[in-house]
């Protein structure tokens, strides 16, 4: 009788212990990961000393026409993303330096009051030569800028498909996943080169956002964005 009841509750242990361990596991889900190197054309020949402190990467993770950008700086006091449901077209902004954390809201009702400071571009031309890129298929599209008449070139994934990929960037015209391109943004010029593509498993809440920062309305975001990047401007 005793051993019996030593089975009973040996079996109920495990049985309980292996419940437990079950439900502390994150659930994932299927997929996958850009690496893009970052350069600065204009400071890296004019404002060396500057470039310590900003990003030479972003990682960019997405599944199912969701997808987080997430810039690597030097000091980890220091962040910058993009939190976005490119389906839904409502994203999240944000960025850190120090104990000053912040974050803003953008939908299809206040994109205009981003999109209106940055460059304006018109798609030109696709080519039709068969590419690749990291050993997948690309395409390479023109751009004319409205500002200055120039054509610039970028390289865009022609497999990987991402609903509305582009909606809050002034590539919007653009329905692929882009791998090679330059934008200027409040003075400072940066160019993003894809250097490796993958398929990763990630966790349920790999869109979710710290609570360490604090909502901003878009107008205060912008100003303090503006104000931080103004030091890099290559035009003063």
């Amino acid at each position: 009788m005793v051993k019996t009841l030593f089975k009973i509750l040996l079996i109920s242990l495990i049985v309980l212990t292996l419940i437990q361990c079950q439900s502390k596991k994150v659930k994932q889900q299927k997929g996958g990961e850009i690496i893009y190197e970052i350069s600065y054309p204009c400071l890296e020949k004019n404002e060396k000393s500057l470039l310590f402190f900003l990003p030479k990467k972003m990682i960019m993770t997405f599944s199912n026409d969701q997808y987080k950008n997430e810039f690597v700086f030097p000091t980890k006091s220091s962040s910058l993303g993009l939190i976005n449901n490119s389906h839904k077209k409502n994203a999240i902004l944000l960025f850190g330096l120090g104990n000053n954390k912040k974050y803003t809201i953008m939908d299809s009702s206040n994109v205009d009051f981003l999109l209106k400071d940055l460059p304006k571009y018109n798609k030109t031309i696709v080519s039709s030569q068969e590419m690749f890129f990291l050993d997948k298929p690309c395409n390479k599209i023109k751009i004319k800028s409205l500002q200055n008449d120039s054509t610039y070139e970028i390289i865009t994934l022609k497999d990987l498909k991402i609903k509305n990929v582009n909606w809050c960037t002034p590539f919007y015209m653009i329905n692929d996943v882009i791998m090679e391109y330059s934008l200027d943004q409040y003075g400072m010029e940066m160019h993003f080169k894809a250097v490796s593509i993958k398929n990763i498993s990630l966790s349920d809440d790999f869109l979710q956002l710290e609570k360490k920062y604090t909502f901003s309305n878009m107008k205060q975001y912008l100003k303090e964005i503006k104000a931080m990047l103004s030091i890099f401007d290559c035009d003063e």
